[in-house]
Formats: C-alpha cells, structure tokens, sequence
C-alpha cells in the first residue's frame, strides 16, 4: 500500500525585502561616503567644518534630511488607516500585503534620512526622546514583521487538503483524524485579548501544539487499515502520522501567530502615536526658534 507524495509548493522569494535591504545600504553608504569627515568631528570641531552650514540639523542639506524623513515615516502611518478600513475600502488602492512593504520601506528609510538630519548627535532632551521614540518604533516593527512572516495563516486548510488525497487510500483516516482534533482542541482567545494574556497563553499552546503532534500516531491506530500499514510498512506509517501531526499543529500555529500579531500590532500602534507626538512637538520647537523670524 502507498500514498501519495505531499505536494510542496516552490518556496516564494521575498525580491521586495533584498530591494529594501540594498536601498538602505547604498542610502546609508552614500550619506556617510559624503559627510563622513564632517560627522567624524566632534561637537566642539564641527562649526569650523567647510561642510557645517550644509550637513549641522539645521543647515540646508542637514534639515532637508528631516524633512524629508519626517514625512516618509508620517506616510508611513497611512498603514494604519489602510488596515482600519480595510473592509470599506475599495481593492484598486492595493492590497494589504503591497501597504505592509510600503509601510517597512519608508518607515526603515525616513529613519535613516532621520539618523543623519540629527548628524549623530543628541544636544536637546526633545532631540533625545524623539530618537528614542523612532528607535523603539522601528525595533517593534521589525519584530511584529517577522512574526507576520513566521506565523502560517492557512490553518487546517493543508491538513484537509492532504486529507482529501488519502481519503481514497485510507478511507478510514479521515474520521479518526478528525475525531483527535476534537479531542485536543486549540485555545482561541478573543480579537481584544490584551498582549499581556497573550503572552501567558503561549506555554499552552506550546503544550497543545505538542500534544497534537505526538498524539496523532496513536490516534490513527485506531484506524485498522493504518494497524495493517504500520505492520507491512513502518517507515511509511512513521512518516504519515509524522506529517498528520505537523498538520494538525499548524492550526495552533495560526491561532497562537494570529493572537501575538494582533497585540504585537496593538503596541507597535500605540509606540508609533507616541513617538508621532514626540516628532510634532520637536518640529514645533524648531518651527518656533529656528523659523518665527519667516513672520516677523
């Protein structure tokens, strides 16, 4: 007796992310190639710098890297609203996963351009804090955009497709799969659930995602037909229930990775307002004693 072979998709390259990655490298190399003697100096060498009235946060080429930072990462929020209202939204604005990448590459960008506008120096406890903010801002994303890239989001659908193909095979398996994940169910806990309870449910999952694993081989020997597999070929039967219970886990991979990214986003939000208002109070105390003269 044999089944078939799980059919493995081709493993997708992530080609916007290497783009991200080689932008902000040659970004960062060609901002540092073309003030790196001037951000070299220390602050006491720096106003006697030819590059100074250029490259200082307040000179021309220095402030137009705020400028233009400040509103890349304000665009950046648009993602917010764009997953607010996705459902009212209309499909030809682009979907979630184009915004999810727009939203990476200029919130990663305008930090940069932000880096250099403050010419990695911190002279000013509002300079301080909102560099801080940023930071704290961007490591957030970073984790919540590898959370979003680990945690499958297909569920039990691969476990019914696989399923579906052995249903002819081992007519028998498909109930007595099903009979087991009734048997170890996987917590769900709801769409508000705070990141506190969120991080207290994860040794349960761990513990189901475990137990349907290494309960699935017991499980299908229920089954008859599987007794007889198991008896005429071990190895394959080894390798069945092995597969049957890294598919049945999966379903608590989703669930576990669905409830993390939701209150892993619902920090990041929160951060990101914060650091938001941090960035309007340091623009209005430049705004006030660098450019009130404008109206004077």
């Amino acid at each position: 007796m044999t089944t078939q072979a799980l059919p493995t998709a081709r493993p997708s390259r992530n080609v916007g992310a290497w783009i991200t990655v080689v932008i902000l490298l040659a970004l960062t190399a060609g901002l540092g190639w073309k003030g790196y003697d001037f951000y070299r100096q220390g602050l006491e060498a720096r106003p006697l710098h030819p590059q100074y009235r250029l490259l200082n946060p307040a000179g021309f080429v220095g402030h137009g890297y705020g400028m233009v930072g400040t509103a890349m990462i304000a665009t950046n929020l648009l993602y917010l609203v764009r997953r607010r209202f996705a459902r009212h939204l209309p499909p030809w604005i682009g979907s979630m996963k184009a915004w999810l990448n727009a939203h990476a590459f200029t919130g990663l960008v305008g930090s940069v351009l932000v880096l250099f506008h403050s010419s990695f120096q911190l002279r000013t406890p509002i300079a301080t804090v909102t560099s801080v903010s940023l930071a704290i801002v961007v490591v957030t994303g970073l984790i919540g955009l590898y959370l979003h890239r680990l945690t499958p989001k297909d569920g039990l659908a691969p476990l019914q497709d696989r399923l579906a193909e052995l249903g002819p095979l081992l007519p028998g398996i498909v109930p007595c799969v099903e009979a087991f994940l009734k048997e170890a169910p996987v917590t769900r806990l709801p769409y508000d659930a705070s990141f506190t309870r969120t991080l207290f449910t994860i040794p349960r999952w761990v513990w189901e995602a475990r137990r349907r694993r290494s309960g699935m081989k017991v499980a299908l020997r229920r089954e008859k037909i599987f007794r007889v597999l198991e008896g005429t070929d071990p190895r394959l039967a080894r390798r069945l229930a092995t597969e049957m219970g890294i598919l049945a886990a999966s379903e608590v991979d989703t669930q576990a990775g669905g409830s993390m990214m939701r209150s892993w986003r619902s920090l990041h939000r929160f951060l990101a307002l914060l650091m938001l208002a941090s960035v309007t109070v340091h623009i209005g105390v430049a705004w006030y004693y660098g450019f009130r003269w404008i109206f004077e």
